[in-house]
């Protein structure tokens, strides 16, 4: 009894004890220990209540069984004990030893010519085998060990046993007397070897008993060296004693009776290893873990395509990997180093896991993942019960294969074909083994068996005396194809010498073959000297060294073995794994295959049978029966003659190194005595070379392909004399040809019958029908033949006599192939047929599977067994097949080890089907038992059916509708589930190879397409990539006539349709031909790099999944959208706002006084005058950073009245408005003082800018005009600005402009007031009297007013108050904590916003001095600004983000870390917009070492009607990420996921939290009522420092906007509406080194509402569509698209997507990259995409996009494009979606402006960008009023002194964020920055 009747806790914490005493983490001691303290706990557990404890402790117990070690002079255990490795033990002299037989290592026998061996009984076949000869039930009398088979005198060590293994406890192990299947009639067995009568195939009813657990090797006998990537196994756990059964499968073509259940539910018990013990199984230093998958991840290698390792970013991941990979958490694999000898050891005398009908590469060394007992099922797999169709029993082959060199050889006597090469090498050693032809077909390289024997000889003596290699080491061979024979030198020695070789083919580049090296870690290299000549050049021509610990070898200078007379060769040292095959699979990726010898035999010995015809095997058994006598190596003639009948003459031009090339070449032609003949890639491009060659050389056997048919067969068709005349010393004839095998995918009908009529016939092939023959391999799994026409066939299904043997042609009907199902509607011979009848798919079958192999077809997203008639994926299972993938145990066991569902009729309870497959990724079907192939799973093409109700596509949304959508199943009817049912996933499959081949054969202009399927938006989607040499103009035709074909004869539609140049398509070598390959097709089409020359979109035909809004009239606003989320039910919620908290006092540090009872910051100031007249208030310092003379109190004072009177004696009067223009300083200052005692309003604006004087200008025009402004304010500075000549030359154009439109209007700069020529004043305002009126003071005064210019120069005008001025020093103080002992710093944007605060008022508020630093100082040298940071030790101030980016740009290679940033607390940036996140961490980043923490950083969200509404200052936490859903977010509804989950998750920085005095409040902007929790709405403040009103404005919309009132809320609190989006969340995070839990309520900022705009009902930000664009070409032409070179916005019901590029080259590659991404993400379609030039998309001064003026520009058709693309239909129907015209067509600074803008007129109130919020007074720049020429002329003026910064800024794709705030530097001579 074991420990399996324990309870499953005990079980539990039995196996931890286990495990760790298995880890070293126990002593032997300890583990007994706790052992039998846990055994004691159990007895007082159940003390009385179980009579069987005892004896269950008693077999459990650690006593009962002696360690068994590994360890020298150990002595051996029980010899019971070693049926663990499979009823013998192996010795460490590398022999075995029964009692039936002693083999000695020492004595070289060649099978067949001496003793009969007899082979040792085998292991038991495992439990996940398929056996071919099912035994009958055993008795228990019946379950113990044979004798024969145990030696009892045996003291060798045995394999280490667990010490809880229960059959240690003398309990004998049960043991079979049967041989697995592949022991009779098959290549492994011993020849006359007989089954006994029970082995007789047999269809039993259970399943037979499986074997116990525990084939684990000691150390001395591990396969791998300790230095390979072996690793270690934990020792099994012992199992249950139930044995279930196997369910057996009918032998072939016979299908299991549907639902015949199991009479014991599957048990298939696995053992967990850890994954930690495989962690340094990597492929590549540096690079993931092989090991390391995701679930939609390829088989993880080298990816050629990007040149980067397991990279692909989320939305262009394979969406077809599910069915090539799969995930296996569980695994291991184990060293192991025992010996294995060439000669007459049974390959069956190795431990080993049998896998179905093969041995697994990695033997016992590998575990499955342990099944849970009751695995969970889709419970839609029930409805499948009885119904399956269960795979076929595999063939067997009916006959021994015998040599037929020599009749008396069994084959099989062979366990290795380099025991085969030394057997020909020396009895058949003058026969021509291989011959190379070159190019031209002239014979290079005549080789017969012996020189190739004694040469692969002499290879392996070097290896094994000088390499240093221990066996199983690995070895790279590293040949060209022409060097074939040096390449079979190389690898027959690697077999003889014992170690793996790794042929080295499919690398094009170094760090393909580095990482080859790398991941199998070969230490020596084998080469000729030629190939390391050239390897080394090119190198050190690209720099690079070949890998140090690697050895390379030129192995033509070794020549051959000299064998003497008597002397004789040495055993053959053979490993189990013979070679490992690296291929690229389509799309690209670097995987080898690990091939033993046992494959390569079973290989060799079905496909032998499978060609070998009656006659020739009665000939074959005639000579054996007779005695067949050797014939000497120069017999005569009529020897010659019968040998020639016996032997193949084997032709090829498929590549000889690896796949099906290798195997029927070097491998089959030693196996067979075959002569081969090698013909260069390029022969078959010479007319009639291949066909003299079949002729010179009499072949029998001719290995091809499509491709190089091709030339083939259409030269000798189109000009027949150039074959029949190639040689004059004989005569074209393939009389001789017996196979000419197409090695193919899929079977073209059309293609054979053209090669059979038409070139087999006349060349006078007998039999030609019969000839011809299809065959299918598996390329990406070594190689292996999988099926073609062989001459065994199956009675009953196969009655066809000779010469009609030919492809069988099935008629299939098209329409139920789309809906995965098989029906035949006639069979046909050849192509007599009408081929392209619309509703009939002609297709061949292959044949027959090859013999010994099992066939399943399985759903390949289920894994279920499909239904008879169906359409599946093809599982094999075979002696023939790998093991796996090298160093790849998790696919390993997905792929080469899957188990199929199985559900039985009566229990309609889905099961895993008890037998291992490989999945081969080709999708098929069987058809009378013979397999047809349709493609692989990445050509299969899935197209959404569009729902018949059109009112439920509406509902459509629920696709996307999440956890806060409301509404619930529940809610619906029966019927509407019912139909809900019904529409649900309802798919049509077309297959790309029947799709190209239609278009290629009936568009006439196609030289060669491709189709694909892109998986977009939860739908795949159709893209048909298509090469033409057709001019331009005809392209559309082209397009619209592949479209309009697919629908006629396949009813596809397709989603794009890309004409690329003829030949531009990307091609892979194979067997010398490039041919298109359609996954790295696809990895270009979606990264954007065909050459497109035309591009057509059917986006509105393909696409039907489109959510779609609860209103599509009024949005998400509307009262159904409202109601919608209202029903939500996710718990409590609540409205969201903040609470207000309101200082009752506010403290002056050094007096005490209450700040809060002066009335204006002009009493502050004459207050700190008269307090502290001589403390300094302001400090400039110098472009060195030196500190100039301090302004103190009284002189600030002093200048201030100065200025005053200086304005008194102009006439200056209270109630005037003035513009104030100042350049950042201390005139500033004084002037709006100065302003601020007269009474007079004033308005600052920046400082006038030359080179943007088409914006400055018109604005202040606008303002003079609409305020009656008569004198400016400005300094000596401004006034050479303003009076400059670029300036007046500028005002007289527009004057120009002007009288010519409204006749005289012209524009004249008001007076200017130079304060700097104010005369001496000693006054100050006390003195001069100068005090605040009262009338100043009311709140209907202006004090000052703030002026906002939008990106588009909009302009917002705001009133602020004295009592506001005073509110915003209150707040910054009192939130802030500022203090008057720290000084303050101003550097820029003075003018507003808080750099006006920071500037002017808070200095005076706090007493404090304030350092003023000019923004052109910093922007020479930006190290001065952090150095006075450190220097005077402030702890607050402010910065944007435009300073920093050019503090780090200015830095970037110079060494600035000697400042220190410790002191500074709160550096404050402001906002007014979504806070970008990527540039945050990377100023924290830059700054860290500067001690700047990153809880120091801190955004505050600005308004133009405050400054700071809310702010990160002093929170002491990082700024909180949230990424919420997109689909949810379009519905107005927050919903926070993990990114890990969602990709396209958008990523928010919270805003801070509400200052002093502020209270925020989300509100519906409609409504006005309050937002709920979990949906966004407009940001509501209530705060002192609120803007009072608009300024200038007599809009009663503009004065509701100030003073707003919450619906439903108290009517004594006024808002201010922002016109901003976002949403309050609450996050709670732990604070401080006590880590307290603290609560913060954060305000999250999403956008202006003017800015969004909606689709279908749902509302879009335009920063995220233009973000998703900007990005969506990383992986192709980086930087194409410029940087925040994307706008997005509604025009005329149209959505645009105007994108700047900085080159024309690759445009139309970017039409489908930003249509898919967009489609994908945002889920709707674009309607118009447009490209335009670089340096031409209009931005302001900081680089933000200029909305309005693009828009503008858009409508009224000035917009100067490079190319218009029309998603959706375009407005004129002539004109195409869109194309382009070649590169050597196109001038080299534009392409072709083709679909010019549309000209509607302009409607402001529909397209004006800030419909209804912050609306401006009026438009600053009027198009009407400025000439053409300036009009076209804007825009270089506006961006052509952008300067490097902005380019330097912007390279790192890092920072392409939806706000990157560029900065930008103007002329220089301007003497202004903006920042």
């Amino acid at each position: 009894m074991d420990y399996n009747s324990l309870p499953p806790e005990f079980q539990d914490r039995l196996a931890e004890l286990e495990q760790e005493y298995e880890e070293g983490e126990l002593t032997k001691k300890g583990f007994e220990k706790k052992k039998n303290s846990l055994f004691e706990e159990y007895r007082q557990h159940t003390e009385g209540e179980n009579h069987e404890i005892n004896d269950i402790l008693e077999t459990l117990s650690i006593y009962s069984a002696p360690m068994i070690t590994s360890e020298a002079g150990d002595g051996g255990g029980s010899p019971t004990n070693s049926i663990s490795s499979g009823n013998y033990y192996i010795p460490q002299d590398g022999g075995y030893s029964t009692k039936s037989n002693q083999y000695n290592p020492n004595q070289q026998r060649y099978p067949g010519h001496s003793v009969q061996h007899y082979v040792a009984n085998q292991p038991p076949l495992p439990h996940n085998a398929f056996s071919h000869h099912q035994p009958p039930p055993r008795t228990s009398s019946d379950l113990r060990p044979d004798p024969i088979h145990i030696n009892p005198t045996s003291t060798s060590t045995s394999p280490k046993i667990s010490p809880l293994n229960p059959n240690s406890n003398n309990q004998q192990i049960p043991t079979m007397n049967y041989r697995p299947p592949h022991q009779y009639n098959h290549s492994f067995a011993p020849f006359g070897t007989a089954p006994p009568p029970q082995f007789r195939p047999m269809q039993p009813s259970g399943r037979p008993p499986l074997p116990p657990h525990g084939y684990h090797h000691q150390a001395s006998l591990q396969y791998f060296p300790p230095n390979t990537s072996g690793f270690p196994v934990r020792p099994n756990r012992p199992i249950a004693p139930q044995i279930p059964q196997v369910r057996s499968a009918p032998p072939y073509g016979i299908e299991i009776p549907p639902g015949t259940a199991p009479s014991v539910p599957v048990g298939r018990t696995r053992h967990l290893v850890s994954e930690d013990a495989v962690e340094r199984a990597r492929s590549i230093s540096g690079a993931r873990s092989s090991l390391d998958i995701s679930d939609t991840a390829s088989i993880k290698g080298y990816t050629r395509s990007t040149g980067e390792y397991d990279y692909l970013p989320a939305r262009i991941q394979d969406d077809n990997a599910s069915i090539r990979s799969g995930r296996s958490s569980i695994y291991t694999t184990s060293n192991s180093n025992g010996q294995r000898f060439g000669g007459m050891i049974s390959p069956d005398d190795r431990p080993g896991r049998s896998v179905g009908n093969r041995i697994s590469l990695y033997n016992s060394m590998v575990y499955s993942e342990i099944l849970d007992p009751t695995p969970t099922f889709d419970p839609e797999l029930s409805k499948l019960g009885g119904l399956q169709f269960m795979p076929f029993e595999p063939r067997e082959l009916p006959f021994e294969n015998l040599d037929p060199l020599n009749p008396s050889t069994s084959l099989s006597n062979f366990t290795d074909v380099a025991a085969l090469l030394r057997y020909r090498g020396q009895t058949a050693p003058k026969r021509t083994a291989f011959i190379v032809l070159d190019q031209k077909g002239r014979e290079v390289h005549e080789w017969t068996w012996e020189k190739l024997h004694l040469k692969a000889e002499k290879m392996a003596q070097v290896i094994s005396k000088e390499s240093g290699l221990m066996k199983g080491e690995r070895v790279a061979l590293i040949y060209r194809k022409a060097e074939i024979l040096e390449f079979l030198v190389a690898l027959y020695g690697c077999f003889f010498a014992g170690v793996v070789a790794v042929p080295v083919n499919a690398v094009e580049e170094f760090r393909e073959l580095k990482f080859i090296l790398e991941a199998t870690e070969a230490k020596l290299a084998l080469t000729t000297e030629h190939n390391h000549k050239v390897f080394t050049r090119d190198l050190l021509a690209q720099k690079k060294e070949l890998p140090t610990n690697v050895t390379w070898w030129k192995t033509n200078e070794y020549g051959a073995l000299n064998l003497k007379k008597g002397d004789e060769l040495g055993p053959i040292n053979v490993t189990e794994l013979a070679y490992i095959e690296y291929t690229k699979s389509p799309n690209g990726e670097l995987k080898g295959v690990a091939i033993s010898h046992q494959t390569i035999m079973a290989q060799c010995n079905v496909m032998r049978g499978s060609v070998t015809d009656l006659k020739m095997r009665e000939y074959l058994d005639k000579q054996r029966n007779q005695g067949f006598k050797q014939q000497s190596d120069n017999g005569d003639e009529g020897n010659n003659e019968v040998s020639g009948k016996v032997v193949d003459t084997v032709l090829s031009y498929l590549e000889p190194r690896q796949q099906v090339g290798l195997i029927l070449g070097a491998l089959w032609g030693v196996y067979c005595g075959n002569t081969t003949v090698y013909l260069g890639s390029l022969g078959p491009d010479i007319p009639g070379l291949w066909v003299n060659c079949i002729s010179k050389y009499k072949a029998t056997i001719a290995l091809a392909d499509y491709p190089g048919l091709n030339p083939i067969v259409s030269s000798f068709i189109s000009d027949p004399l150039a074959t029949l005349n190639f040689s004059k010393k004989q005569t074209p004839d393939l009389s001789s040809l017996r196979f000419l095998f197409i090695d193919t995918l899929t079977i073209d009908v059309q293609k054979n019958q053209e090669i059979i009529e038409q070139f087999l016939v006349p060349l006078g092939a007998q039999l030609p029908k019969d000839v011809l023959t299809p065959l299918s391999s598996l390329p990406e799994h070594g190689g292996m033949v999988l099926s073609f026409g062989d001459l065994l066939g199956v009675q009953g299904l196969d009655d066809r006599v000779e010469g009609e043997r030919g492809v069988k042609v099935f008629l299939l009907d098209r329409e139920e192939l789309k809906e995965n199902r098989v029906v035949v509607i006639g069979i046909g011979e050849g192509g007599k047929e009408k081929d392209w009848e619309q509703g009939v798919m002609k297709v061949g079958a292959f044949g027959f599977v090859m013999p010994e192999t099992t066939i399943a077809v399985v759903d390949p997203e289920t894994t279920a067994l499909c239904l008879p008639n169906t359409v599946g994926e093809i599982w094999v299972d075979s002696p023939s097949l790998s093991g796996g993938f090298w160093n790849l145990p998790k696919h390993t066991e997905s792929i080469f080890h899957a188990r199929p569902i199985f559900v039985p009729g009566d229990t309609k309870q889905p099961e895993y089907f008890d037998q291992e497959f490989l999945r081969t990724g080709l999708l098929g079907s069987l058809i009378n038992g013979q397999l047809v192939i349709f493609g692989l799973y990445e050509h299969r093409i899935r197209q959404l059916i569009e729902p018949f109700n059109k009112e439920r596509q509406k509902k459509l949304v629920v696709v996307n509708r999440s956890e806060y959508d409301g509404g619930s199943d529940e809610e619906e009817t029966s019927d509407d589930k019912k139909q809900e049912e019904e529409e649900k996933d309802k798919y049509k499959f077309h297959y790309t190879l029947d799709l190209e081949n239609t278009v290629k054969r009936m568009v006439e202009g196609v030289h060669d397409c491709v189709v694909i399927e892109v998986y977009i938006k939860d739908q795949n989607l159709p893209v048909m990539i298509a090469e033409s040499a057709l001019p331009i103009e005809k392209l559309t035709a082209l397009a619209d006539e592949i479209f309009d074909k697919l629908v006629m004869y396949h009813g596809l539609r397709l989603y794009t349709i890309s004409i690329c140049a003829q030949g531009s398509l990307p091609r892979v070598w194979k067997n010398g031909k490039k041919l298109i390959n359609s996954i790295t097709c696809k990895k270009y089409f979606e990264y954007g790099r065909l050459q497109v020359l035309h591009v057509k979109t059917c986006a509105l035909d393909t696409v039907f999944n489109i959510p779609i809004g609860e209103d599509t009239v009024a949005g998400i606003w509307g009262p159904n959208a409202m109601a919608a989320r209202q029903e939500m039910s996710n718990g409590l919620r609540r409205t969201q706002y903040t609470i207000m908290d309101i200082p009752q006092e506010v403290l002056d540090e050094k007096t005490s006084i209450n700040l809060l009872k002066f009335r204006s910051i002009v009493d502050v100031l004459l207050w700190r005058t008269q307090m502290s007249p001589e403390e300094t208030a302001y400090s400039i310092l110098d472009a060195k950073g030196k500190e100039g003379k301090p302004i103190s109190w009284k002189k600030l004072n002093n200048r201030i009245a100065t200025i005053a009177y200086y304005l008194q004696k102009k006439g200056c009067k209270a109630g005037d408005h003035t513009v104030l223009i100042f350049p950042h300083g201390i005139d500033f200052v004084c002037s709006i003082f100065a302003c601020m005692v007269l009474g007079i309003i004033a308005i600052p604006i920046s400082q006038t800018e030359p080179t943007k004087a088409s914006e400055d200008i018109p604005a202040l025009f606008g303002l003079v005009e609409d305020f009656k402004i008569n004198y400016l304010l400005v300094n000596t500075d401004t006034e050479q600005v303003l009076k400059g000549r670029q300036i007046q030359n500028f005002i007289k154009t527009m004057n120009g402009s002007s009288k010519q439109l409204d006749g005289n209007n012209s524009k004249v700069l008001p007076l200017l007031i130079n304060i700097s020529k104010a005369p001496k004043y000693t006054k100050t305002l006390k003195e001069s009297n100068y005090v605040m009126m009262e009338e100043w003071l009311q709140p209907q005064w202006a004090a000052v007013v703030m002026c906002y210019f939008s990106a588009d120069q909009r302009r917002s005008c705001v009133r602020l108050n004295h009592d506001t001025l005073l509110a915003l020093c209150k707040v910054q103080k009192e939130t802030c904590r500022l203090i008057s002992t720290r000084a303050l710093l101003s550097c820029v944007r003075h003018f507003n916003g808080i750099g006006f605060v920071y500037t002017v008022l808070i200095g005076i508020y706090l007493g404090s001095p304030t350092i003023l630093i000019s923004p052109l100082d910093y922007h020479a040298n930006p190290l001065m600004w952090f150095e006075t940071l450190s220097k005077f030790k402030i702890k607050d101030t402010y910065a944007t983000f435009p300073m920093l980016q050019h503090a780090m740009s200015f830095y970037d290679n110079m060494e600035y870390r000697n400042f220190s940033l410790q002191h500074l607390k709160n550096l404050m940036i402001p906002v007014d917009c979504r806070p970008n996140a990527n540039l945050y961490k990377k100023i924290v980043k830059t700054f860290l070492a500067n001690r700047l923490e990153e809880v120091n950083v801190n955004y505050i969200y600005s308004h133009i009607a405050n400054p700071m509404i809310t702010t990160r200052s002093y929170m002491c936490v990082e700024p909180f990420e949230l990424y919420l859903d997109l689909k949810s977010l379009r519905r107005g509804i927050i919903k926070v996921v993990d990114p890990d989950d969602e990709p396209f998750g958008v990523l928010l920085h919270d805003s801070g939290m509400v200052p002093v005095s502020t209270q925020v409040a989300i509100v519906h902007p409609e409504t006005r009522r309050p937002c709920l929790s979990n949906e966004f709405g407009e940001i509501w403040v209530s705060s002192d420092s609120n803007a009072k009103s608009s300024y200038g404005s007599t809009e009663p919309l503009d004065q509701k906007r100030y003073s707003a009132i919450i619906d439903g809320g108290d009517p004594r609190m006024a808002y201010l509406r922002t016109g901003d989006l976002g949403f309050l969340y609450t996050v709670q995070k732990p604070v401080g080194e006590g880590g307290a839990l603290v609560e913060f309520q954060c305000l999250f900022f999403l956008g202006p509402i003017a800015e969004t705009f909606e689709v279908n009902g749902l509302i879009h930000f335009p920063v995220d569509i233009e973000f998703t664009v900007e990005r969506c070409h990383q992986l192709s032409h980086y930087n194409l698209i410029a940087p925040d070179g994307c706008v997005v916005f509604q025009a005329n019901g149209e959505t645009v997507c105007l994108v700047e590029v900085r080159a024309s080259e690759g445009i139309l590659n970017l039409v489908p990259c930003i249509m898919n991404s967009i489609l994908d993400e945002h889920q709707f379609i674009i309607d118009v995409i447009v490209f335009i030039g670089p340096g031409t998309l209009p931005k302001s001064r900081l680089g933000e996009k200029q909305r309005t003026k693009i828009m503008t520009s858009w409508l009224s058709g000035n917009l100067s494009t490079l190319h218009v693309h029309y998603v959706k239909p375009p407005p004129s129907n002539s004109r195409p979606n869109s194309y382009l015209l070649p590169p050597y067509m196109m001038h080299s600074q534009q392409l072709i402006a083709t679909n010019p803008s549309p000209s509607p007129t302009l409607d402001p109130t529909r397209y004006s960008i800030t419909t209804g919020f912050i609306n401006t007074t009026r438009s600053n720049i009027n198009p009407s009023a400025m000439p053409s020429n300036m009009m076209n002329n804007e825009l270089s003026l506006s961006n052509s002194n952008r300067g490097s910064l902005i380019a330097n800024n912007r390279t790192n794709s890092q920072e392409l964020t939806q706000n990157a705030n560029s900065y930008q530097v103007n002329n220089a001579n301007t003497g202004t920055v903006n920042m």
